[in-house]
């Protein structure tokens, strides 16, 4: 098995090579038309009652902003349909959001998972492969449950790398291929969905990072750099509120450029 996995993963790896000699190459723009509607992508950590760590959000909490999120009349949109905005301008509802979740912590599937299917809300999870099912400084959510969340329909499984490093910048590209090639393969393999998202670990990116990410099949990658999604530099540095510190404003800011 471990011999198995060394193989795919040399595989995967020698199928994105030559982004190491491209590592100059443009990065892809966001099409002009998705400028408007003013899109905000929130991102969320684990949900949990008590908390167990800083960054986590209480369950009461987290159930009032999603109260909030339907009584202000936003309209909560799908990774894909954001996909599809921002490449090629297709139309969003009127205060569009996105939901996003990184870690994969347990709360998602025990606490946050029933509240989305209440509302009917769609999510994001960004999950680092290689922690699926195991416990870190938290407990993680293992494939039987993330294939459970999926089959929802409302809850897509994109990429947080394979290990998590704290900072991929000073890494090799080899080092960075191999974190963004593993994990794509591993959920796809696992979930049976294409994976075409990532999030830079710990928010440390730059150019070289979503170059690589963008050879390696990536078509979205996120920061927490907030702003209107269709103001990013590209596809690879999208913009994300962290719902720690800007809830209020992300939907502040959405209702201020719908009206």
């Amino acid at each position: 098995m471990r011999r198995l996995r060394t193989i795919l993963t040399f595989l995967a790896v020698a199928s994105v090579w030559p982004a190491i000699a491209r590592a100059d190459a443009p990065l892809p723009q966001i099409a002009a038309a998705a400028k408007v509607p003013y899109v905000a992508v929130l991102v969320w950590h684990d949900v949990v009652t008590p908390k167990e760590v800083w960054f986590d959000t209480e369950v009461a909490t987290f159930r009032t902003q999603l109260e909030a999120i339907r009584s202000g009349g936003f309209s909560v949109v799908s990774l894909d349909m954001l996909r599809d905005h921002l490449q090629r301008g297709a139309p969003l509802p009127k205060k569009p959001l996105v939901l996003t979740f990184d870690d994969n912590g347990h709360g998602l599937y025990e606490n946050a998972l029933p509240l989305l299917v209440k509302y009917k809300f769609p999510a994001t999870l960004f999950v680092h492969s290689n922690f699926v099912g195991k416990t870190t400084t938290k407990r993680h959510n293992t494939w039987p449950q993330l294939q459970a969340m999926v089959r929802t329909g409302l809850i897509s499984v994109q990429s947080l790398t394979a290990n998590h490093p704290p900072d991929l910048r000073p890494l090799p590209a080899t080092t960075v291929l191999h974190e963004f090639t593993l994990s794509k393969f591993s959920l796809e393999h696992r979930l049976g969905k294409p994976v075409y998202a990532l999030v830079y670990p710990e928010d440390n990116y730059d150019e070289r990072l979503a170059r690589l990410a963008a050879r390696s099949g990536y078509v979205l990658g996120f920061t927490e750099d907030w702003g209107n999604a269709g103001d990013s530099s590209s596809m690879l540095l999208l913009h994300r509120y962290s719902i720690l510190t800007r809830f209020d404003q992300a939907l502040r800011d959405v209702a201020t450029a719908a009206r």
